[in-house]
């Protein structure tokens, strides 16, 4: 599949899945996606032992979606002459690669290191420079892992609130403690989902004019 191909398959995934039937929870409309075994637990009705594994699932996934846009975005921004934010986005791929025995503040560092390069990419896309043949394989071999990194960090987003949401608006102190991450993926990633939504049809344009 050529670039222009992929990033048109992205677009399309990430608006298929804004488009199913929703509901508002904090100013994002979501997917109504079930979430069994949260119920009838020993925390006023939640189950505190299936909420926490929940929250180890999508900390590996969120994990995962990030490592491929790490991975994705180095390339990218080598490929656009930007060495030193390639070699920031980099690092984080060694941090990212423990999986689910990252904590919260890595995925908050790595997410906030994600969003930065996804800014410089979409500054020096929006040059409309064409690049030479080597930047453009370059820039081609980050469009495989952009693709996986953006559909999941959708889809772990989404499940996420869902989750936190199946909670209640007044979950316990105990709760709370237990879930610290899971939270935070369902609180940082509607922004993140947005803007790289919008990055991904700027891409595309990009690619096309680079085909």
């Amino acid at each position: 599949m050529n670039q222009i191909k992929f990033f048109s398959t992205i677009c399309f995934l990430l608006t298929l899945l804004l488009s199913f039937e929703t509901k508002s929870v904090g100013g994002l409309d979501i997917p109504k996606i079930p979430v069994p075994g949260l119920g009838g637990g020993s925390d006023g009705g939640v189950d505190i032992d299936a909420l926490t594994g929940k929250q180890s699932e999508l900390v590996k996934s969120m994990t995962n979606a990030l490592l491929n846009l790490s991975k994705a975005q180095a390339k990218f921004l080598e490929a656009l002459g930007e060495k030193e934010a390639a070699i920031a986005a980099g690092m984080y791929i060694s941090a990212l690669e423990k999986g689910e025995a990252i904590g919260k503040d890595d995925l908050e560092k790595a997410l906030v290191q994600s969003e930065e390069s996804q800014k410089i990419i979409d500054k020096k896309i929006a040059e409309k420079k064409v690049l030479e043949v080597e930047a453009k394989i370059t820039f081609a071999k980050g469009v495989p892992p952009y693709g996986k990194g953006v559909a999941g960090l959708a889809i772990t987003g989404l499940k996420a609130k869902e989750t936190v949401d199946s909670i209640g608006s007044n979950p316990s102190p105990l709760i709370i403690t237990k879930i610290g991450s899971l939270i935070f993926i369902a609180k940082e990633t509607p922004g993140a989902i947005s803007m790289f939504s919008n990055s991904t049809g700027t891409m595309l344009d990009f690619a096309t004019m680079n085909e």
